[in-house]
């Protein structure tokens, strides 16, 4: 899946701080080429990642190229954001703060918001949503680390990608099978990191393509087809 060229040149990219209860979260605010306002994907990453994360940084530039804005940031203890010694609850918080800067965005429409979730980050978006501390429109989970329950009272649409050959899979499966708002997508072949050959491109393809297909009006669609 190779990135257009000429969008990835006109496309803009900026670093941003956002602040929250004294907690400084570093960011990086990625606008495509067009005329705004753009839908949006906020990516999550998992424990010991940070924006930086190669497979999340490759999907976001994908999206961008499709004209969809994206906001990588550090969650609190990682990256260049500040600590927050609360950990967990800490990690919805941070969620809870971006989803917001980003809703106040005026490039931004706050009507058109995505969440990206890997690993970790799946069950923090999925935590932050249940509890209506945010209200995306729809959310893609790769690699979630969730039991049976996970997504239960998720009411999103949502995609989970997961490989057929991640430790996660069995239980990613059954928890899927237990929410309405849930599609499950197996990459064959695939371990946890979608390290195999074609597995990240494949995981890549059908996050972009779930996200334009929910957050791309018809006329945006149309002009750029």
């Amino acid at each position: 899946m190779q990135r257009p060229t000429a969008e990835a040149r006109s496309s803009t990219q900026r670093d941003v701080t956002i602040q929250r209860d004294g907690v400084r979260l570093s960011a990086t605010f990625w606008l495509p080429a067009g005329s705004p306002p753009f839908p949006c994907v906020v990516f999550v990453h998992g424990r010991g990642s940070s924006k930086d994360s190669p497979r999340n940084v490759v999907i976001a530039a994908h999206l961008v190229d499709a004209g969809i804005a994206a906001l990588l940031f550090d969650l609190s203890g990682h990256g260049d954001s500040s600590d927050d010694p609360r950990d967990g609850a800490a990690f919805v918080d941070d969620v809870t703060a971006v989803f917001a800067w980003a809703q106040a965005q005026p490039e931004l429409d706050a009507g058109r918001i995505g969440v990206a979730g890997s690993s970790l980050g799946a069950v923090i978006a999925t935590d932050a949503t249940r509890s209506a501390r945010i209200r995306p429109t729809t959310m893609v989970f790769r690699a979630p680390p969730v039991d049976r329950e996970g997504f239960s009272g998720l009411d999103v649409p949502s995609l989970a990608i997961v490989g057929s050959l991640d430790p996660l899979f069995k239980s990613v499966r059954e928890a899927a099978g237990q929410s309405h708002a849930v599609t499950l997508s197996v990459v064959s072949g695939a371990g946890h990191l979608f390290d195999e050959p074609g597995a990240l491109e494949q995981a890549l393809e059908r996050t972009v393509s779930w996200f334009e297909g929910r957050l791309r009006s018809p006329e945006r669609k149309q002009a750029t087809s």
